[in-house]
């Protein structure tokens, strides 16, 4: 069953996020604290009645976080989110690894995130995005399907005409089969290759 996140759950959402952030695999336990809070936290805080999640009798399964209107997000995000969280990494609350150095080379204006270098038209049409992600042993069950179905009827309900994201190669088989369709791509240093996919909703 696909239901809103609670309170309770942004723990939970928070673990799964780290153990599926390498393509689906877990990242280093040294890396979980800061990531959880640059991918989780803005959801959490901004957005919370838009993401949703899906469980089994023991442990949460997967979720969906998202929004409606992603231009809208990205300036709230700029001042309640980035801001504060900037000072704390510069105070090395979360230690000095790769992303936290990213991501201050990014606040900045010294790097971009990969999904900046796509065209700004692909957000005006396509303005809500999604990120998703379902833990690795209970892939395959539906149950990615059914969050992403539970999301797409709330943005029908609000009336977005369209959603987008990004994602590696892995997911595009996936999202394909539901309707999204590339738009572009790009290849980054050490052969990765991010793919920004969209669709009508």
């Amino acid at each position: 069953m696909v239901r809103h996140a609670r309170v309770s759950d942004w723990s939970a959402i928070r673990e799964l996020c780290c153990l599926t952030g390498d393509a689906g695999e877990p990242i280093a336990r040294a890396r979980w604290r800061f990531f959880a809070e640059l991918w989780i936290g803005p959801y959490e805080r901004l957005v919370p009645d838009w993401t949703f999640v899906t469980e089994t009798a023991e442990r949460l399964a997967g979720y969906l976080t998202g929004c409606p209107d992603t231009a809208a997000f990205e300036r709230a995000r700029a001042f309640r989110i980035t801001l504060p969280l900037l000072a704390r990494a510069a105070a090395g609350r979360y230690g000095w690894t790769d992303d936290t150095r990213r991501f201050v080379r990014r606040a900045f204006g010294l790097a971009r995130l990969p999904e900046d270098r796509f065209p700004p038209r692909l957000r005006l049409d396509y303005p809500a995005h999604l990120h998703m992600n379902v833990a690795a042993g209970l892939r395959g069950r539906g149950l990615g399907a059914d969050l992403l179905t539970r999301y797409l009827e709330a943005l029908r309900e609000r009336g977005v005409p369209g959603v987008h994201l990004f994602c590696g190669p892995g997911p595009v088989r996936f999202y394909a089969r539901h309707g999204f369709a590339e738009v572009g791509h790009l290849d980054l240093l050490g052969g990765v290759r991010v793919f920004a996919l969209a669709r009508g909703v």
